[in-house]
């Protein structure tokens, strides 16, 4: 059975700056998958985008682990992977359940007025709100910013040693791809979403400056309290509007 180092030397390929790449591009889909869906024919609800939102979190966690290991001990960072997938497994079960935050079928005109929805707009297949057009805006300035940053290291965490210039990036793409997710979304679990990417931003942050086992354990407690605290708003959310009086 291969060993975490094992596991290590075969993706040698995928650390450093691939890594980060492949982390915020799956981050800013996690961010702008949501509001925004592919019209069908003889259908009145489109076919919406925010399940992408389950694997590219997914892969968020996953490959952000070989971030991890350059700041922690690599078992440290494998409790962080699994914490990962765990949540992507809560944000799953929730978006399936709150149909990927569509309107629930059998809702009164002022139920619906209730629940604040977004009216969607058109533009060939794609059926979208406004909202959604805010997310993706601000997730393709923050990736703007990401790549101006990998282009002139060392330009904002100094203490970073020789040859971790990435990191920078990863800490800055990821925090501002999750206050962007936070900031333009109003609905518990996209906001979700950019809250735990901001919280893996802080992570990765904080294992550079004191990487202690008491941090990791409280940072991963509290992402968790996050995933489940976002979820059980998201179902909440849901309900008939009579029973959330």
């Amino acid at each position: 059975m291969p060993t975490i180092f094992d596991i290590l030397d075969r993706l040698a390929w995928l650390r450093g700056a691939p890594a980060v790449a492949v982390v915020l591009v799956a981050a800013a889909v996690a961010v702008g998958a949501w509001d925004i869906g592919l019209a069908r024919r003889g259908r009145t609800v489109a076919l919406p985008f925010a399940p992408l939102a389950f694997p590219a979190l997914l892969v968020v966690y996953l490959v952000s682990g070989l971030l991890l290991i350059d700041v922690l001990d690599p078992r440290l960072a494998v409790v962080y992977v699994l914490m990962g997938v765990v949540i992507a497994l809560i944000v799953l079960l929730t978006g399936a359940q709150t149909r990927w935050g569509q309107p629930p079928p059998g809702l009164t005109d002022a139920e619906t007025a209730r629940l604040s929805r977004p009216r969607p707009r058109a533009a060939g297949p794609l059926v979208f709100t406004s909202r959604a057009v805010l997310r993706l805006g601000l997730a393709l300035a923050v990736l703007a910013g990401a790549l101006w940053l990998a282009r002139t290291p060392d330009t904002w965490l100094l203490f970073l040693p020789e040859g971790r210039a990435y990191l920078e990036v990863a800490v800055f793409g990821l925090g501002g791809l999750g206050l962007a997710g936070v900031v333009a979304s109003p609905e518990p679990l996209p906001a979700g979403v950019g809250l735990l990417l901001f919280l893996l931003a802080f992570a990765l942050y904080y294992g550079m400056v004191d990487p202690s086992i008491t941090m990791v354990v409280a940072l991963v407690v509290l992402q968790l309290v996050v995933a489940l605290v976002a979820a059980y708003l998201a179902q909440a959310r849901t309900l008939p509007v009579d029973l959330l009086d």
